[in-house]
């Protein structure tokens, strides 16, 4: 079974592309502190950012890309979005 590519919008895209970058620099930050073995309670909490902006990213992509033109996906296509919704948290 093939996926279907989610359209977003320009400025969509932009947004998400950006909180894409954010993520990518805590990764290499938290990459850094534990090759340097200097993990403490604050890397922790570095790596729960990550997660939630990870999930906000798929919320996002599923309500603007997805949820915003309804009417063109069809029922499975719509299950599959909620079960991706119920797994981010």
């Amino acid at each position: 079974m093939n996926s279907r590519p989610i359209k977003l919008s320009q400025a969509d895209r932009k947004a998400i592309t950006v909180s894409i970058s954010r993520i990518i620099g805590q990764m290499q930050s938290i990459s850094q502190i534990v090759e340097n073995d200097k993990v403490s309670e604050q890397t922790l909490t570095q790596l729960l950012a990550v997660k939630g902006g990870s999930s906000k990213i798929c919320k996002d992509i599923i309500s603007k890309g997805i949820l915003s033109q309804i009417d063109k996906y069809s029922l499975a296509d719509l299950d599959k979005a909620l079960n991706i919704i119920f797994k981010l948290d």
